[in-house]
């Protein structure tokens, strides 16, 4: 079988769209024939990434004068102004670079990823033009049901077009949360429900491999990654001046947010947590995954909502490093995952809650008397996702 895969996102540009491509591209490699169209990467690159990507058939579509023209005398207005994403005219350069390659006559079915969602428009316009081409779109995240878009009426009337027309027209639709599928097409068809599988996340055990825990005198917790939105570090600022009181914990935790502004000081330096929580600059991938195997206790940090649909791809990488999760999350995705997995959650609405369980949790963990289920945990392992993702195709 010839695939072709759609992605704005692959490495050496660091996000986590492209490390999770990367590993199904590393596991399906040796069953079907990939041809991998991205964007050229000309910053935001993490050199570490091409240490276990599969670079032979990648393709890139690189924006033509008129899309660069365009992009650089709107700024930063194009990314609100343009639809569904700052990504949209490129969509077209993606289309034409597809084209090219379906026309040799070799590829069977195209697999569109978003984030950016502008690459299920480039999906959109092949499968109407092809229609005998089998058609999978794939999303990391929720579409105009992310609350995290800034959407007004009109945008949301575009995007909520542009979604129907990927639903219909796609033969596959792929989301990595039970919930996500619940939220996008409780207002769509029978017929369109049953196209929509749950496919989640996955970690490479391979890239865990040489590494070893070293163990400290402090012990040590630990977030990777950002905040925006309303998911930031205050739930467990907070809940920290409650354990700040039990000074025999305090004086021997040490906790570490890795990746983050440097503006979040300015929060810990109002929490008057500066001899506890420390900042730390961002970093490749695989030595976040380092960092991961050498922490006794890792963090989640979700926004406080009702219901979180959202798999974050870190959490994957997580479990990939078999050390404990502490889940400072809302009912959800995160927090049945990691429960599942036999850690604890709170929800960020309850300093007091994610205060006791945290304590419990670093308890559990000094004594180690807490694991994570072996049999959980494999289910996230690239091997059984890649055989369902092939499964599929």
């Amino acid at each position: 079988m010839s695939v072709l895969f759609l992605t704005y996102c692959y490495p050496p540009l660091k996000y986590p769209r492209s490390v999770q491509i990367s590993h199904l591209v590393q596991y399906l490699k040796d069953y079907v024939h990939i041809t991998i169209i991205c964007s050229e990467a000309k910053k935001n690159t993490d050199k570490s990434l091409l240490s276990f990507t599969p670079l032979d058939n990648v393709v890139i579509a690189k924006k033509t004068w008129w899309t660069s023209f365009i992009e650089n005398i709107k700024g930063d207005r194009i990314k609100k102004a343009i639809l569904p994403d700052s990504q949209y005219l490129w969509s077209f350069d993606l289309y034409q670079k597809a084209l090219e390659e379906i026309k040799k006559g070799k590829i069977q079915t195209i697999v569109s990823f978003g984030q950016p969602m502008s690459s299920h428009l480039a999906g959109l316009r092949l499968k109407k033009r092809f229609p005998n081409l089998k058609w999978v779109a794939h999303f990391s995240d929720p579409w105009i049901d992310n609350p995290y878009n800034e959407y007004n009426a009109w945008l949301r009337f575009m995007n909520k077009k542009y979604q129907d027309q990927v639903f219909s027209v796609a033969d596959k639709l792929l989301f990595t949360s039970p919930e996500t599928i619940d939220t996008v097409t409780k207002s769509y068809s029978i017929k369109i429900q049953n196209k929509a599988s749950y496919l989640p996340h996955a970690f490479n055990p391979l890239l865990y491999s040489t590494i070893t825990k070293v163990d400290s005198e402090a012990f040590t917790l630990r977030y990777l990654g950002n905040f925006y939105g309303d998911r930031k570090p205050d739930p467990l600022l907070k809940a920290l001046c409650y354990l700040k009181d039990k000074s025999v914990l305090a004086n021997k935790i040490r906790v570490e947010l890795v990746g983050v502004d440097s503006d979040i000081q300015c929060l810990i330096n109002k929490y008057q947590l500066e001899s506890l929580v420390y900042v730390k600059p961002a970093i490749s991938y695989l030595d976040s995954l380092a960092l991961m195997v050498q922490t006794d206790l890792l963090l989640i940090i979700d926004a406080p909502t009702k219901r979180n649909v959202f798999f974050p791809s870190k959490l994957a990488d997580y479990i990939g490093s078999n050390r404990p999760i502490f889940g400072i999350t809302p009912p959800g995705t995160s927090q049945k995952i990691i429960e599942s997995l036999g850690f604890l959650t709170a929800s960020p609405d309850n300093p007091e809650e994610v205060a006791s369980k945290l304590f419990e949790m670093i308890e559990q963990v000094r004594i180690n008397a807490i694991h994570m289920n072996k049999d959980v945990r494999e289910q996230y392992a690239v091997n059984v996702i890649g055989n369902e993702i092939r499964r599929i195709l």
